[in-house]
């Protein structure tokens, strides 16, 4: 009895999750929860319609809206004692020039920023392929190096010093190759890599 009266406790003292479901019109609005200074520019928390976990022992959550054609609005919303709170929210549209411009712009802005974020994972494929025929261009050195002091060591040129000399250009020009290659990669991952930060921001 003591076990489970323990387990029960335990429950009991854990942090309930309650959720806010909200809904908007109009529909899939831009969501914010609890930014201190919103930039409508990031990618949204949420998109309406949206179940928004609070944790138990929070009773308020600001969430700030946004979506073009519509007034920028942000409200304190205050959750019932129940596990889930429900609540309509009905934008107002505006007109304002001024507005619909800057909204126009921040929707650019955050195409921007999303394009960035994606070149920068793109950047990791040229790296790694840069990294591979960096190994690779690392063995066939070693390799030349070795055909390269069997040919020293081989007093008489025969068969088997041709045999290393042979093995030696191939690794060599094989080194080459590689180099060329991971210059070529390296340099467009660092290019990608590049551009994703400055669009980024």
């Amino acid at each position: 009895m003591a076990i489970y009266g323990n387990l029960f406790a335990q429950q009991q003292a854990q942090p309930k999750t309650r959720y806010l479901h909200i809904s908007t019109n109009p529909s899939t609005v831009d969501l914010y929860t609890d930014a201190q200074l919103v930039d409508f520019a990031n990618q949204p928390n949420y998109t309406s319609p949206a179940f928004i976990p609070v944790p138990d022992g929070k009773d308020n959550i600001t969430i700030s809206f946004f979506h073009t054609d519509y007034a920028d609005t942000t409200i304190n919303i205050k959750l019932s004692s129940n596990d889930t709170s429900y609540i309509i929210v009905a934008l107002r549209q505006t007109y304002d020039e001024e507005i619909l411009l800057s909204q126009q712009e921040t929707l650019k802005h955050r195409s921007r920023r999303n394009l960035g974020r994606h070149l920068q994972w793109f950047s990791i494929l040229p790296f790694s392929i840069g990294s591979i025929s960096t190994i690779v261009t690392l063995y066939n050195i070693s390799k030349a190096n070795d055909h390269k002091k069997a040919m020293e060591n081989t007093r008489f040129k025969n068969e088997n010093y041709d045999s290393h000399m042979r093995e030696f250009e191939d690794h060599r020009n094989s080194a080459r190759t590689g180099k060329t290659v991971s210059k070529i990669f390296f340099g467009t991952g660092l290019l990608l890599l590049s551009a994703g930060f400055i669009l980024s921001f």
